[in-house]
């Protein structure tokens, strides 16, 4: 049976379509919907995993969930041998 999780969420609640997440996402996994004209992640499960547009969401709109398969079975991080650490944009927002 194969699973419906995908590695990459974005909440559209949160969302106030700042569209930095287009710019951040090397996979092109956020696009704009054609009827909404608004950001959503249309192509997630072409996620790579990098957690660049959870660290460039000002709001925390995105979520990555750690356990959803990931279809190419490493990530960024395990291809630079880098220790994967949770970013917590609400943590460093006043840095933005």
């Amino acid at each position: 049976m194969r699973s419906t999780r995908v590695p990459v969420a974005l909440d559209a609640a949160l969302c106030t379509d700042c569209r930095k997440c287009l710019d951040a996402c090397p996979t092109d996994v956020f696009q704009i919907n054609v009827q909404s004209q608004r950001v959503e992640a249309l192509y997630a499960r072409d996620c790579h995993v990098c957690f660049l547009c959870v660290a460039d969401c000002p709001v925390g709109a995105i979520k990555v969930d750690w356990d959803a398969p990931n279809p190419r079975h490493r990530s960024v991080y395990d291809v630079l041998d880098m220790e994967l650490v949770p970013f917590d944009a609400r943590a460093h927002a006043d840095e933005a």
